[in-house]
């Protein structure tokens, strides 16, 4: 598709004292790699500047603290130190180079901080977070300090060279609670009235303005709501567009951000919302800020195309578009779109997995499809092979697909040898599923490319041997098959997994139509996650299947994983209205004939069908092999893809 399909997205645009090239964005997204240093680590400085040479219009850096007495484990841009200036002004320069324009989210988590760190957190009012943890109510001293340490850091950003600073309001961090009449019980100046409870936010914003001066564009970000369930009144739409428009309207900002959600949100108002929610999930609420803002309204949520994107600024939703995900996932978005690429986008599924999920356990942040986002320093730019070879791929599963794709990229003759009659591996299961359809866009995506490069692809086509094919080089990417690995988790001694069910059904053979299953069934699940989610729901969406009973030893299914990646709540109140009998915190000890028998002694039963999902083994490749992906251990798609990238650039 030309790039003039998308004639308002690729329109430029004023913010205040500067111009962006067009109207997308990169939104801040904390990725956690900081590393611990107090500026942009060289990680995230490779980060930023991969999706500024993509074509992004401006990229928003991570929030960052504006004071001592607030922290996080993901944020290490610390604005209360001097230290930070001398990496914001080489970032700033070089994004600049490339064509783009710097933003940062000054911020202060407020009782989002946990004393675990170390300190008190600071709130308008003692209302703890969701972890119980009850903060201090800030004194109109501290207020006047913290209206001090925003100005400064402001003054830092200007010093470095930053294009634009943007107020985070968004949420229950501290200055969005001072904005809620729920969060905020105050009897002073600074609670009460909605003109009181805008006070610290105004103040801030005329600290800072003094500070830069004009030389910077000024933005606020605010959540079109906070939605915290049964609350006869709160932060929402009404409220949070006249906030913004009181601000607006005194000449203090000069755009203003739109995203939902606190702490308390319901997965429909989730800031970082997942597969199963609609895409765009702000379009009305943008339209009531355009309707009474007269600076530029930013919006986020679940925007994934250019399609997309150009909607929301057509009908009047916004003026720009701001997106995190969607530019982790492909980095080099904006660039495509303005070549008139569009097609070729990588596309997010908004599976959450390796951006939120990784961050949420400490780690890094990157992206089951696009495995170099977050690691660009350690991964040199794609060059063409010295010495191209004829390498075979065995597997057209992520791993057989990914690295099929950048080895080609470097001129290398690929083929793909799958023994199935499609590409996807188990991709390809999940895929089918209810509830995980945004998931084929990246399968199409996998193939057109390998198409494109003139990849061989052979299906329903097994390999036992190298010598099977006629290759330089094989690289083994066959996956796993289903086995007994979830059981020895926490019953390591079945060495042969549950009594009883050598012969029955895996939930991978249901789900690939191996095996058919109808009236009462069983699913005995160790495993968890979405294997165990997709088979359940496979099964209860089926008109040959009567009834459904899982068992599991979480205390609903797939909490460990999907609770990582935001999707719990949603999964569990979905499968609450399917009439699904979920048996959990237990084992299955023994099957016996159509019943199974339950750690505690109970038995259950009869059933028509039993199935089991208790992970997966990895297959067998030759010893000394090149091996990627589940084939060397089972891992999941990010283990596969990274296994992948990494081994193609060597060969």
């Amino acid at each position: 598709m030309n790039a003039t399909a998308y004639p308002r997205l690729l329109a430029p645009i004023r913010l205040g004292p500067i111009t962006l090239r067009h109207r997308a964005v990169v939104s801040g997204h904390g990725m956690a790699l900081g590393e611990g240093q107090v500026g942009i680590s060289e990680r995230f400085h490779a980060y930023l500047l991969a999706r500024a040479k993509g074509g992004a219009a401006m990229i928003g850096s991570e929030s960052a603290p504006v004071h001592a007495s607030t922290s996080s484990r993901s944020l290490g841009i610390r604005l209360y130190a001097d230290d930070v200036i001398p990496s914001l002004r080489r970032s700033a320069e070089a994004m600049r180079a490339a064509g783009s324009r710097f933003a940062i989210t000054l911020w202060h988590g407020g009782h989002k901080d946990s004393f675990i760190r170390g300190g008190v957190a600071l709130a308008p009012s003692p209302v703890p977070n969701l972890a119980g943890e009850v903060p201090k109510e800030i004194t109109t001293r501290e207020i006047r300090d913290l209206i001090v340490a925003y100005g400064d850091a402001a003054a830092r950003c200007k010093t470095a060279g930053l294009d634009a600073i943007e107020l985070q309001t968004s949420t229950d961090y501290l200055l969005g609670s001072f904005l809620s009449p729920v969060l905020n019980r105050r009897t002073d100046a600074y609670g009460g009235s909605f003109e009181n409870r805008i006070r610290f936010v105004r103040q801030i914003l005329d600290e800072i303005r003094t500070r830069v001066g004009a030389s910077m564009a000024v933005g606020i970000r605010t959540s079109a709501r906070h939605d915290i369930p049964g609350a006869p009144f709160d932060y929402g739409l009404d409220e949070s567009v006249a906030s913004m428009k009181a601000l607006a309207d005194a000449g203090l900002v000069d755009y203003v951000s739109v995203m939902t959600g606190s702490g308390w949100a319901p997965p429909a108002s989730s800031s970082i919302p997942h597969m199963a929610q609609p895409r765009v999930q702000l379009r009305a609420e943008g339209k009531a800020f355009k309707q009474a803002l007269k600076v530029p309204v930013v919006l986020a949520g679940r925007i994934r195309s250019p399609e997309d994107a150009e909607s929301v600024i057509a009908d009047g939703s916004a003026d720009i578009v701001a997106m995190a995900r969607t530019w982790i996932a492909d980095p080099e978005w904006g660039r495509k779109v303005e070549a008139g690429e569009a097609h070729r986008i990588r596309p997010c599924m908004s599976c959450n997995q390796a951006c939120v999920g990784f961050v949420f356990r400490g780690l890094p942040g990157s992206c089951v499809l696009n495995p170099v986002a977050g690691r660009e320093h350690e991964f040199a730019d794609l060059e063409p092979s010295q010495k191209p070879k004829t390498v075979a791929v065995i597997g057209g599963g992520p791993a057989g697909l990914e690295a099929a794709r950048v080895l080609a990229l470097r001129g290398h003759r690929v083929s793909v040898y799958e023994r199935n009659a499609a590409l996807g591996g188990q991709m390809r299961l999940a895929v089918a599923a209810p509830h995980r359809q945004e998931m084929a866009p990246a399968l199409d995506w996998w193939r057109h490319e390998l198409e494109r490069l003139q990849v061989r692809i052979y299906l329903n086509h097994t390999v036992n041997t190298e010598s099977d094919v006629k290759a330089d080089v094989v690289v083994w990417a066959t996956g796993a098959e289903p086995g007994p690995t979830a059981v020895w988790r926490l019953r390591p001694y079945l060495f042969d997994g549950i009594p009883g069910t050598r012969d029955l059904p895996s939930g991978r053979d249901v789900l690939a139509g191996r095996a058919n299953v109808k009236g009462n069934v069983l699913v005995i699940d160790e495993e968890g996650g979405w294997p165990a989610v997709s088979l359940v729901e496979t099964l209860l969406a089926s008109p040959h299947v009567t009834s459904v009973t899982a068992t599991t030893p979480e205390r609903v299914l797939g909490e460990a994983v999907l609770s990582t990646t935001w999707e719990i709540k949603t999964v569990a109140a979905r499968l609450r209205q399917t009439g699904l009998k979920l048996i959990g915190e237990t084992t299955v000890a023994n099957v016996a004939d159509r019943y199974a028998t339950l750690s505690t002694g109970e038995q259950i039963g009869p059933f028509d069908a039993i199935v089991v999902n208790t992970g997966t083994v990895a297959n067998k490749v030759p010893e000394g092999a090149l091996a990627i992906g589940d084939c060397v251990a089972p891992r999941g798609i990010w283990a596969a893809t990274f296994d992948a990238a990494k081994l193609a650039r060597t060969i």
